[in-house]
């Protein structure tokens, strides 16, 4: 009998969408029961991630294959596998040399001539179109909505976004006017953090932010910290830093 692994994946927009793992994985075992194929094991990724690094599912079915050598891979489609011509040759390549394995894909044609591998490397240079084209967009938009002064993050402590507009928060920002002043005087981040209840690195993020002085950073807003403090606190956390990586340096050498 016909020995496989069967592998799914969907990304999270793709989820939201009604794509499943389930759903997949339903699909490849009713055509392995139809052909009679035997599946020793599942894998599946659900992210986005475009390195083979971010798809750990995909990568023990690699190394799995080289332990169990099934004859076949199953997935419902090409871009299942990857949507990257490179990718995608590597992972065929590498199951076809080191373990004798084939890929099938449900939902595709599965001749092996040489017809058929073109059309499949079509689609895989489709899908690697659309995805890049996908990214494109994106960042087009992004780059558009900062050109149109909308705020495309999470605003900074001390600011919140109303009707799309950035504007300081009240409450807040004379705590920030503050901390910027107290570090420039000397005051030390931990006393900083105890004093308005955070961590350090949340303190040492906020010294550091250019938000603060630049109103044109992600949104235009209107800025309240003064550039000498800025600058004297920059001045203060590179003295903090070089400080810190003397001690890690001495320690060592003990």
């Amino acid at each position: 009998m016909t020995s496989a692994i069967a592998y799914a994946r969907v990304s999270t927009g793709e989820q939201a969408k009604g794509f499943s793992l389930e759903g997949q994985l339903k699909e490849i075992e009713e055509y392995c029961t139809q052909h009679g194929i035997r599946i020793l094991e599942r894998f599946s990724d659900s992210m986005s991630g475009t390195k083979l690094t971010e798809r750990p599912g995909l990568m023990a079915l690699v190394d799995k294959a080289t332990e169990l050598r099934p004859d076949v891979v199953i997935a419902t489609e090409t871009d299942r596998i990857s949507r990257n011509a490179l990718q995608f040759g590597w992972i065929s390549t590498h199951l076809s040399m080191k373990c004798g394995t084939k890929l099938i894909f449900v939902n595709e044609s599965q001749t092996n001539d040489p017809a058929g591998r073109a059309f499949q490397k079509i689609r895989i240079v489709f899908s690697e179109f659309e995805n890049d084209l996908r990214q494109w967009r994106i960042k087009r938009g992004v780059e558009l909505a900062r050109q149109r002064h909308r705020f495309m993050n999470r605003p900074p402590f001390g600011y919140c976004v109303k009707n799309k507009e950035i504007v300081a928060d009240t409450d807040k920002i004379k705590m920030v006017i503050d901390m910027f002043k107290d570090f420039s005087a000397g005051m030390a981040v931990r006393k900083l953090a105890r004093m308005y209840h955070k961590a350090p690195s949340n303190i040492r993020y906020i010294l550091s932010n250019r938000f603060y002085i630049d109103p044109d950073l992600n949104g235009k807003h209107k800025v309240f910290v003064s550039a000498e403090n800025f600058q004297k606190a920059q001045e203060r956390l590179e003295q903090n830093r070089m400080l810190s990586h003397s001690h890690v340096k001495t320690h060592r050498n003990l």
